[in-house]
């Protein structure tokens, strides 16, 4: 979706706005090309300036996108947000998005990728969508991740439950914020990865602010707790951690490696302005190709 983000001051404060765009699945697609993963997205936008828009930055960016398609009859989504953190303002009520399903799959080459990703945004925007994210899922052969990536103010948001438990009980690898995780299936900590293992994931990534990060692969729990630093723009952070974990996992690095990568490309994101611009290449964290 197109994003318009009022900087250090409240929106309604504002008298100029950066304009970007932002959304969980895109943002981790251009995490995973900056480090080295060939990444393709799946969606809709609207056939309006705001797709351009979005679409001309994602290509530039180097996503795949033969199988966005572009939808006449509704608009691209709009976020309105501020840089400290409030929760945003969503416009995606008919948008182009919340008119995804399944039928959006046929041709898509799911079977081939070596891992899938889907939130439960996608899942809290509607029927359609929803079903899309478990056709994604059920079809997938690789790495399926699912982040539940909880945000108040869309379709399903008060359903969040019923929504996202399914698509975490068709997971391989889970990352989510502990406290997300905690509304899904109680507890924190080792006891909450426990859960979700039971759920079906053979890997559980927690989430947890200011203390790091930890993860489970039911063998074993490790724990990350990277140096602070100050947020200049948090939104985005999550998504350059997904990304950060899962092109390390993908390239063969144990989880105790994928979570010092993972910390490094949140942070970096969360430091500066925007959800994905200064995201890192490659070469500027050490990670192997």
């Amino acid at each position: 979706m197109l994003s318009l983000v009022a900087v250090g001051v409240p929106l309604a404060e504002a008298s100029e706005l950066h304009v970007t765009h932002g959304g969980a699945e895109s943002n981790t697609c251009i995490g995973l090309i900056r480090l080295g993963v060939r990444a393709a997205f799946v969606s809709r936008l609207g056939n309006d300036p705001a797709g351009d828009r979005v679409a001309a930055d994602l290509r530039d960016a180097g996503v795949d996108l033969r199988w966005v398609r572009r939808d006449p009859g509704r608009p691209t989504g709009l976020m309105l947000r501020e840089t400290s953190g409030a929760p945003a303002w969503y416009h995606r009520v008919g948008s182009a998005a919340s008119g995804l399903s399944p039928a959006d799959l046929e041709g898509v080459p799911v079977e081939e990728a070596r891992g899938v990703l889907v939130t439960g945004i996608t899942a809290m925007l509607g029927d359609g969508p929803h079903a899309a994210a478990l056709a994604l899922l059920e079809r997938a052969r690789g790495l399926r991740v699912v982040d539940p990536n909880l945000r108040s103010g869309l379709w399903g948001s008060d359903r969040a439950p019923e929504l996202v438990l399914p698509l975490l009980e068709r997971a391989d690898l889970i990352l989510g914020g502990e406290g997300e995780l905690e509304r899904l299936v109680g507890s924190r900590g080792r006891e909450l990865a426990e859960r979700c293992h039971a759920l079906g994931a053979r890997e559980v990534v927690l989430k947890r602010g200011a203390e790091g990060a930890a993860v489970s692969d039911g063998s074993g729990w490790i724990e990350h707790r990277p140096l602070p630093l100050e947020d200049a723009d948090p939104v985005g952070a999550g998504d350059a951690f997904n990304a950060g974990y899962l092109a390390a996992r993908l390239s063969g690095r144990p989880p105790a490696g994928a979570l010092e990568q993972a910390a490094r490309c949140g942070a970096a994101v969360a430091t500066t302005i925007g959800d994905h611009a200064c995201f890192p290449a490659l070469e500027e964290i050490g990670g192997p190709r």
